[in-house]
């Protein structure tokens, strides 16, 4: 039987603490090469694209797609399946999903990259990327002052006071982006830009610079300045953030920072060292689908334990392909 779970839903059993811990785990099976992840497919189209992101993990397989109309927005849907008996489990509205997935894999790039944590954080960014992440962040470290900057005056006045009372934090308004991560040991970019959002120069010194903007080449969030500081350049998969991260395809053309500095999170070991002037570590992510794989099984298993959810019926009926094949019998009939 097929399970849906809408937008609400998911919002409603996601926690921080759950995605974050499904992350981990998807991090964790992909350092033991126990996860499949082919490349995604893109079908552009003169209104937009849609995109098929295709994984498997722990016992589940499936495919998140989503859409973009130009002019029109997103929309994302994730079918997951057994990989036992090929049953079409449930289909996940994945616009919340994908949000809280985002935030989850920045934290977890952060653990890995400043395993103390930090009491102070940079934000760039005041849109529902910033607020998912700075709630994130706020349930894994002790935060004690968050410095936000966007650049209308009005909304990044309300984020702070929004979030203030939201998570019992000091967020404070600044009036630049050199303002908000000058002094932060840990700067987070959620910004959707097409130019640089800042120079490299104005991080903090040694600090951590986690930024999930430009996620498409006409996209930019870091110049080439950044990238010629950064002792590693962590990436939540390296061949796609090569492929599609604008800022990181340009930093690679200039020769700002060297392929072997980029690593994904599967491969890092923690043994980035700050040396000759590349005092930064930095993250790129684009997002996969195996984090996306993970955090739907983690909300399937809650779902089912609680009671959430509307069945479907057996959507993805089963065709018996079992009879044995003799010599000379092809797969003509099967569908494959």
């Amino acid at each position: 039987m097929t399970l849906y779970l809408g937008a609400d839903e998911v919002n409603a059993l996601v926690t921080p603490e759950l995605a974050i811990a499904a992350v981990r785990g998807a991090v964790a099976s992909e350092r033991a090469g126990e996860t499949t992840l082919p490349a995604r497919l893109d079908l552009d189209l003169p209104s937009g694209f849609m995109r098929l992101m295709p994984a498997a993990l722990h016992d589940v397989m499936g495919a998140k797609l989503m859409t973009v109309v130009r002019g029109v927005g997103n929309r994302y849907l994730l079918l997951l399946f057994s990989r036992e008996t090929g049953e079409l489990d449930a289909i996940l509205e994945a616009s919340e999903l994908t949000r809280l997935r985002t935030a989850a894999v920045t934290v977890v790039a952060g653990e890995m990259l400043c395993p103390q944590g930090a009491g102070r954080l940079g934000l760039i960014g005041s849109g529902f990327e910033a607020e998912g992440h700075l709630a994130a962040f706020a349930a894994a470290w002790e935060l004690e002052e968050v410095l936000v900057y966007s650049p209308s005056r009005e909304r990044r006045a309300s984020f702070a006071e929004r979030m203030s009372e939201r998570l019992d934090l000091r967020v404070t308004p600044v009036d630049s982006a050199a303002a908000a991560v000058g002094e932060a040991p840990v700067a987070v970019l959620a910004t959707k830009s097409s130019e640089p959002v800042i120079a490299g120069g104005e991080f903090c010194a040694a600090g951590t610079v986690l930024s999930i903007g430009s996620t498409r080449p006409d996209l930019r969030e870091l110049d080439a300045g950044c990238f010629a500081r950064a002792a590693v350049l962590l990436c939540d998969r390296t061949e796609q953030v090569r492929a599609e991260s604008g800022d990181v395809i340009d930093a690679v053309a200039a020769g700002a920072i060297e392929t072997e500095r980029i690593v994904g999170m599967g491969e890092y070991d923690g043994t980035g060292r700050r040396e000759d002037g590349r005092d930064l570590f930095v993250f790129k992510s684009v997002g996969t689908a195996l984090q996306d794989l993970a955090l739907a099984e983690a909300v399937l298993d809650a779902a089912r334990q609680d009671g959430h959810g509307r069945s479907l019926g057996e959507l993805a009926v089963l065709k018996d392909t079992s009879a044995p094949r003799g010599p000379g019998l092809s797969t003509a009939g099967t569908g494959a």
